[in-house]
């Protein structure tokens, strides 16, 4: 584990990468009047996969037989939660920019980065708690 504890190392990981993509995103409105500009953004990968590896996998158990199942017995994700990936607009010079995609981009990245800063507070003060320090 290299000395680190690894919920404040997984914590720091994310918290780089959510800089990471708040630099990226700060790119694109800042090129939203750049001809033949693409958007660019980070994918959710490593943290997503560092994450399922280290949490076992839950599924719902029906504990008794009036429990309603999904379609083959699994839920099923609503029609409308599909992930879009294509772009709706493109400026005629060829800039993709949506500015409002992208400030809403901005917000869940900051959202994400205080839910990251508090995890990372509420870990320290239970570590200070079972030091005996006051939490």
């Amino acid at each position: 584990m290299d000395g680190k504890l690894s919920i404040f190392d997984a914590l720091a990981r994310r918290m780089a990468w959510l800089g990471q993509r708040e630099q990226v995103l700060a790119q694109n409105v800042a090129n939203a009047d750049t001809p033949d500009y693409v958007p660019q953004d980070l994918e959710h990968g490593p943290f997503a996969r560092q994450l399922a590896r280290r949490l076992a996998p839950v599924e719902p158990a029906a504990t008794h037989p009036d429990h309603l199942r999904g379609a083959g017995g699994r839920a099923e994700r609503p029609a409308d939660s599909e992930d879009q990936r294509e772009r709706f607009e493109t400026a005629p010079s060829g800039n993709a920019v949506v500015l409002e995609e992208q400030l809403i981009k901005v917000a869940e990245t900051q959202m994400d980065y205080q839910t990251m800063t508090n995890l990372y507070r509420k870990h320290m003060q239970m570590i200070r708690m079972a030091l005996g320090r006051g939490g």
